[in-house]
């Protein structure tokens, strides 16, 4: 899968949830050696029973709401993308899936990337939002 400047999935992904109503974040090291950040905010106006998603946003190093400078912004991705990049990722980890805490969080960002943006709670795992 081809990201934005070049930047190819490596190593050491991790996932993690806001609790700001469902909001994701994955991080993964690239084939350059650089940590990078993929940010998933969820549409804040969304019925509980069905999220939209903004479309995922790409930073270098990590991301943080209140203090990301504009300059570690890279770009847009697409959910195609995300999905290439997340079954990148559980193919990477499938040996050690079942004791990683956040296991359930790429499950969760596939589902979205599936649907192109949506999460409907019926159809998947059952997280908090």
């Amino acid at each position: 899968m081809q990201l934005p400047s070049s930047v190819s999935y490596k190593s050491s992904a991790s996932a993690i949830i806001y609790r700001d109503g469902g909001s994701l974040e994955l991080r993964f090291t690239a084939d350059d050696d650089r940590s990078y950040c993929i940010f998933m905010e969820v549409v804040n106006d969304s019925p509980d029973d069905c999220k939209r998603y903004h479309p995922p946003m790409l930073f270098k190093g990590s991301f943080d709401i209140n203090n990301s400078k504009p300059q570690d912004f890279i770009g847009y991705l697409t959910w195609k993308q995300i999905k290439g990049l997340v079954s990148e990722i559980k193919m990477d980890i499938s040996q050690d899936v079942e004791k990683r805490s956040d296991s359930a969080y790429f499950e969760l960002i596939e589902n979205i990337a599936n649907n192109n943006g949506w999460l409907i709670k019926k159809n998947t795992l059952a997280l908090p939002l």
